[in-house]
């Protein structure tokens, strides 16, 4: 099945990629590369996507993934800025994920503490 000249799956492959856009896009000339966060069944991973921007005559902007020799060193460095990209935000998340768990169990401490406290406040008007 067609719609606008894709299949079907492309076109619901490309709504998926629109829903889910790039956490950071680093740019180098014409050059780009796109940083995804997929989440699965091993938490959350960051996968790479790289492209080199060009213009049509009617002045619409579309990605390639075919590269000139000259863009070769610049394609390498950004390279290495997605990467070490990747890996501070891989950081973020691990940061984000423990202090998410500290904030749960303090709560839980809290929640334990205030139903003991109120436990023996219960006790003290039994004995009075």
């Amino acid at each position: 099945m067609k719609e606008n000249g894709q299949s079907a799956t492309h076109a619901k492959g490309h709504e998926m990629r629109e829903a889910n856009r790039p956490v950071e896009t680093l740019r180098v000339g014409s050059l780009k590369a796109s940083i995804w966060r997929n989440e699965g069944d091993n938490g959350v991973s960051y996968s790479t996507t790289f492209a080199q921007m060009w213009k049509d005559d009617h002045g619409r902007y579309h990605d390639s993934n075919s590269y000139y020799d000259a863009d070769m060193l610049k394609l390498g460095e950004l390279t290495r800025a997605a990467y070490h990209r990747t890996n501070e935000l891989r950081r973020d998340h691990a940061r984000e994920q423990e202090q998410s768990s500290d904030q749960k169990a303090q709560s839980q401490m809290d929640f334990r503490k205030s139903r003991a406290g109120a436990s023996v406040d219960k006790g003290r008007e039994h004995t009075r």
